[in-house]
């Protein structure tokens, strides 16, 4: 099997869809001799922030000498970005022969009479197939969707839980509630194990704190609250945290700092278990780290090009916030695309009224929402919309506007389509 048959033969299970529970992933990792239990996890849930709360860590434990795997999901700029070894992707040579090795597993389940595995249930085994060869001193595990019936929860112990911020997300699967999507992103929660989260909704708080409880596990709470003397200042933001001074993020986006306070206290419970992390790891990875598709500048000439995923309400939120620090002054041009299971009224009663001129894309796949239909929608709030023929044309008449700023956002899925076309790479 080469690389382009494996990506086919992934893509071919999407007809499997999304089966919330871990029976199957239970069957296909035993069949596989369960490399998940050969290693050392850190598991990751949330609704935002998952990813860059990953990228600070990752870089941290790698800058105090620890070999990290990451599992993250979904891919944004590269199919193979979602698994990585030493902060670099998996080849294709090595993605081709785990997916080999997972299918031909899959097809002996199958013949068993089970159902066939869904993709994400695909990607997770391969990944623990390839981070136990690889011999990971850590791997930092996301959560796909939700947490006690995502597929990534089928391990038995953790070395730490680390939950994010939690908003409304995937009603459908997680629940209708804040509270109901709280317990379940705290299934991820072990026996006896160490958690860490960040001060956010109480009753999500409350949520968490039962859980430690009903399973005797540590809970520590990053104060948020406790960040002070913010600034930014050529393209880097500054802030003190407790007894850490002039803290210095790469990454842009207000909401970045919280992240960051999450992962210093996340790296003060790993030292208390026998890690090795001084704090200058901690100041140097917090600095170095890199995630793109959040707040990342693509372009810093006139006018300044920015993509963010900013995909539901909480996320636009932070969005807007960022947007009011930095670009108060500024004339601001947007292209928006989103999914039609995503609330697209909120986010742009949130963000719309910001800016001078708003392109709409269509996004693609069976949740695609129609330019047009986002267009409709975004009038209530901002008259001043189009509707963009493709991607190419959006970025073409946005540059055309008398505009400082350009604000890419609303879906992860069209990110790299508008990097690759800035660059010169493509024309979608």
């Amino acid at each position: 099997m080469n690389f382009s048959e494996a990506v086919g033969f992934l893509k071919e299970t999407d007809k499997y869809g999304i089966i919330p529970g871990l029976d199957s992933i239970k069957r296909l990792c035993s069949e596989l001799s369960d490399p998940q239990n050969s290693l050392k996890i850190i598991h990751i849930a949330g609704t935002n922030g998952k990813g860059s709360a990953g990228t600070f860590l990752n870089s941290i434990l790698r800058k105090a000498g620890y070999k990290t795997g990451r599992y993250v999901s979904p891919a944004v700029m590269d199919y193979l970005e979602k698994i990585q070894y030493d902060n670099c992707n998996i080849s294709e040579e090595e993605f081709a022969f785990y997916t080999e090795k997972v299918k031909n597993a899959a097809k002996k389940i199958v013949s068993e009479g089970f159902p066939h595995p869904t993709t994400f249930e695909l990607e997770t085994a391969l990944a623990f197939c390839f981070f136990a060869d690889k011999n990971c001193d850590v791997v930092l595990l996301e959560a796909g969707m939700g947490g006690k019936n995502d597929a990534t929860n089928i391990i038995s112990e953790s070395i730490l839980s680390l939950i994010t911020s939690i908003s409304l997300e995937h009603t459908m699967f997680l629940g209708d509630t804040i509270e109901k999507i709280a317990a379940e992103k705290a299934g991820i929660i072990k026996p006896g194990g160490n958690v860490v989260t960040l001060t956010q909704n109480p009753s999500v708080i409350e949520v968490i704190r039962n859980v430690c409880h009903e399973k005797s596990a540590y809970l520590k709470i990053s104060k948020i609250y406790n960040i002070t003397n913010y600034r930014y200042k050529d393209g880097i933001q500054y802030f003190s945290y407790n007894n850490f001074s002039d803290i210095r993020l790469s990454m842009l986006g207000k909401f970045q700092t919280e992240n960051a306070v999450l992962c210093i206290d996340a790296c003060q419970v790993l030292n208390n278990n026998g890690f090795n992390i001084s704090d200058q790891n901690i100041y140097d990875g917090l600095f170095e780290a890199k995630w793109p598709g959040r707040f990342e500048v693509i372009k810093n000439t006139y006018p300044m090009i920015i993509i963010d995923g900013a995909h539901n309400v909480s996320a636009a939120v932070r969005l807007r916030e960022s947007i009011d620090i930095y670009f108060s002054d500024s004339r601001i041009s947007y292209i928006m695309g989103t999914f039609s299971d995503k609330n697209f009224s909120e986010i742009a009663r949130i963000t719309a009224k910001r800016a001078d001129k708003i392109f709409t894309v269509c996004t693609e796949g069976k949740r695609g929402l129609d330019a047009e239909v986002l267009s409709e929608t975004i009038r209530q709030y901002n008259p001043n919309v189009v509707t963009a023929e493709s991607i190419s044309d959006a970025v073409d008449k946005s540059l055309k506007e008398n505009t400082d700023i350009i604000i890419a956002f609303g879906s992860l899925s069209f990110m790299n389509s508008i990097k690759r076309y800035v660059n010169g790479e493509s024309k979608p």
